[in-house]
């Protein structure tokens, strides 16, 4: 009688490369590791982290604040002496913290109603139990592929230069609209290609965990993206 061998697991840094290529894999691997979160919510930060540091240490000061208050003015004629007196105390210190800041703070908040999103949704749809530290790893691992927007920029800043259309990318907007700030929907088309790409995840993962059709899975991991950027599309 013959025994097969069980099968080897990899380890966390092999399920990385596992979710571009082998997404199966890593969705398992985040079921039964809910706690290793950690891994890929840690690399997001510091992918999105150092191109804050970079763009804060490496921009040039004068000309952003320059951009920064011909926008404002542009929006906001009657202000502009106040504006201007207000950007002048703004430094490279303001930049990195509030790059980083908004980095750290914005995607651990994102993560967070994301996975309280998909609990909701699962006692809505599914009869399992799966706990809330489940679907954060679910979400964790699924927004993995945002770290190449990071890459990108970082490309960007080494031939271009630092500059704020390099931090914007792998939007539609810079893709596809060339919208300026202050044009109609201007917000809406922030929206990144690499969202289709977590959504499409999200989509395989539910299918995945919780037995979903293709049609539920889709709607339940896009929905969020949906109304966000209609509200930003109408008010925008």
């Amino acid at each position: 009688m013959t025994v097969s061998e069980p099968t080897r697991e990899g380890s966390a840094i092999t399920q990385i490369i596992n979710l571009f290529v082998a997404p199966g894999e890593a969705f398992d691997y985040a079921r039964k590791h809910p706690k290793m979160w950690i891994l890929p919510l840690g690399l997001t930060l510091a992918f999105g982290i150092a191109v804050g540091v970079w763009f804060a240490l490496g921009v040039n000061i004068e000309a952003w604040r320059g951009e920064m208050l011909r926008l404002a003015v542009a929006k906001n004629p009657q202000a502009a002496s106040r504006v201007s007196e207000t950007f002048k105390h703004f430094g490279r210190g303001y930049l990195l913290w509030t790059f980083t800041g908004s980095v750290f703070i914005g995607t651990i908040v994102i993560e967070l109603f994301y996975a309280l999103y998909l609990l909701l949704a699962d006692k809505i749809f599914s009869a399992e139990n799966r706990s809330y530290g489940t679907w954060f790893s679910f979400v964790s691992w699924s927004w993995l592929p945002t770290i190449i927007a990071s890459i990108v920029t970082m490309i960007l800043f080494a031939i271009s230069g630092v500059g704020l259309a390099a931090t914007r990318a792998t939007t539609l907007n810079a893709l596809f609209f060339h919208l300026g700030p202050t044009t109609p929907h201007y917000g809406a088309a922030q929206f990144s290609i690499l969202y289709f790409w977590v959504i499409a995840l999200m989509t395989y993962g539910l299918k995945r965990w919780a037995g979903h059709s293709t049609l539920k899975a889709l709607v339940i991991a896009a929905a969020p993206f949906v109304v966000i950027y209609a509200i930003l599309f109408f008010v925008s």
